[in-house]
């Protein structure tokens, strides 16, 4: 309609800047999510070409795939009791098939303007990443972090991991399709490996992981000759398996490094106050040390009140812990007693780490560092699954597929997933309390859940037939964010956010509308100009 009016192409101009201003949304606010999309929305509507509109939808066999998963999970309101949280959740994943149809219907034509909204996002993620880092390290500001996973300021920490793996996505192919300024590209992707090692976020680490295995199969397909590949194939798996087992020993119980036995050290401080010592069967140990051992409170509470204003009895870390508590793990890892004279061998440092929350030297390393210290202390301590993520994770896959075993077939319907989780914990006897009783963390898992066996295989086959039809051009950019995507609905449940939903939404429409000007097929990264 307005092209007619003005002979200009203002719908496919409109259809451009909603596009790169959802793209440069995604890392900062839900705002530009909402007005992006309903821009999309509107322009379609005002366009009022719906013959051309619909032999776009017809013609496209991924809105197939996709509304073939849709239809069933939309299906299962007929056998949930609760229609009305039914059709509420609906409604939050109205972005997953509204976008799509929207891009679909006017699709961008140029690779240039594909390349204006990848490079929109890539602005958006590395000034995000910046601003959150620069605020972390106090470059800027006063914020006091209480975890790392705070560092994410703008989004959800899991959500911004999957952006900084796929920005590294296109940074790789900024270098591999040879455009100009392939330097920036190269900082760029430094920057996003150390943020990456930074956040210590999980979702990153398993979703670069994917996307570094991506890489080294497109290097490897390169490669004509024979003797090549084969030594690029050993080493790499050599480098997996070297991987592997560092990560295996890092994972192992760390051996204790002193034996329980108070007599044989001595009773008493060098000030002649008495140590108090916990019974052996409920020793804590970290870092290869016992921690309610050799503890003077007397002592300790007068050294830590000369350089803390947080109160030593009953105050509490920033991440809401006992001081006391946190104070003599810190301790404890660094090999000392519990006393004024080891006391004296705490740094300034030292003191602000326990104050921030680090029970062990081992979090202060950060990084992946740190992560394995995580959850290796998960794992050598299964009792509590509460805030530990792991442990969260596995409760709530154990429910899950109890659930679906409970209802194979039609699953329990949209609308009673909630209730579903709430009744099967309670079933299960677990130890989780009620603020940690969440779904699944596993998309794949929650389609079953939801919609039935139909409705999961109309699910993974919507992504992996994307999957191969993407390995079959060689199409570098779409794979990775195939790649990021399948392994995060592996350990999240993606679509159930709305940053979730319309990133996943969003890249999809994108890269199957641009598939044929992004890649010749069999060509690898060529495409038309």
């Amino acid at each position: 309609m307005l092209d007619k009016l003005t002979g200009k192409p203002v719908h496919y101009f409109v259809q451009l800047v909603a596009m790169i201003g959802i793209a440069a949304g995604l890392p900062y606010s839900k705002i530009p999510l909402s007005i992006g999309t309903i821009l999309l929305g509107l322009n379609v509507i005002l366009l009022w070409d719906w013959k051309m509109v619909w032999r776009n939808w017809i013609s496209n066999r991924w809105l197939w795939l996709l509304f073939a998963y849709v239809g069933l999970e939309a299906l299962s309101i007929l056998w949930s009791d609760n229609k009305a949280e039914a059709l509420d959740m609906i409604r939050k994943e109205m972005p997953l098939y509204t976008i799509p149809l929207a891009i679909v219907a006017i699709p961008l034509k140029s690779f240039k303007h594909y390349v204006w909204v990848a490079l929109g996002f890539l602005a958006a993620v590395f000034i995000t990443s910046f601003i959150n880092v620069g605020t972390y390290f106090h470059w800027w500001g006063a914020k006091v972090y209480d975890d790392i996973r705070s560092l994410s300021l703008f989004i959800s920490h899991l959500r911004f991991a999957m952006m900084i793996v796929l920005a590294l996505v296109f940074c790789a192919a900024w270098w591999i399709r040879k455009f100009q300024y392939r330097w920036i590209a190269a900082i760029l992707s430094c920057w996003f490996v150390y943020y990456i090692n930074l956040s210590q976020i999980g979702m990153g680490y398993v979703t670069f992981s994917g996307v570094v295995f991506m890489m080294f199969c497109f290097k490897v397909k390169s490669v004509k000759k024979i003797w090549v590949k084969r030594g690029l194939v050993v080493f790499f798996v050599l480098c997996i398996l070297t991987s592997l087992v560092f990560i295996f020993v890092k994972l192992q119980p760390i051996p204790h490094k002193m034996k329980i036995d108070a007599y044989g050290h001595g009773l008493r401080t060098v000030n002649g106050n008495l140590y108090t010592f916990d019974n052996p069967e409920n020793m804590i140990w970290e870092n290869g040390y016992p921690v309610q051992y050799f503890v003077s409170d007397e002592e300790l509470e007068k050294e830590w009140g000369e350089v803390s204003d947080i109160p030593y009895r009953d105050g509490t870390d920033l991440k809401g812990n006992p001081i006391r508590n946190i104070l003599q793990r810190y301790m404890t890892s660094k090999g000392l007693r519990k006393d004024s004279v080891d006391f004296q061998q705490m740094t300034e440092t030292d003191v602000l780490n326990v104050e921030r929350g680090f029970a062990s030297v081992e979090m202060v390393k950060g990084g992946i560092s740190a992560q394995i210290y995580r959850m290796r202390n998960q794992l050598n301590n299964v009792e509590d699954p509460n805030g530990k993520s792991l442990l969260e994770k596995v409760e709530s896959n154990k429910a899950g597929f109890a659930i679906v075993k409970q209802h194979p077939v039609l699953g329990v319907g949209v609308g009673d997933i909630k209730e579903a989780f709430r009744e099967t914990y309670v079933l299960n006897h677990t130890k989780l309390t009620r603020e940690n009783q969440h779904l699944t963390h596993n998309q794949y898992l929650t389609s079953w859940i939801v919609g039935g066996i139909f409705c999961f295989i109309a699910f993974v086959v919507w992504w992996f037939a994307q999957l191969a039809a993407a390995l079959k051009i060689h199409a570098f950019e779409w794979t990775g964010f195939l790649v990021i995507t399948m392994l995060s609905f592996l350990i999240e449940d993606t679509l159930q956010t709305q940053t979730g939903v319309t990133f996943v939404a969003f890249f999809f429409a994108y890269f199957v509308t641009g598939k044929k000007i992004f890649y010749l097929a069999r060509e690898g990264l060529r495409n038309e100009s």
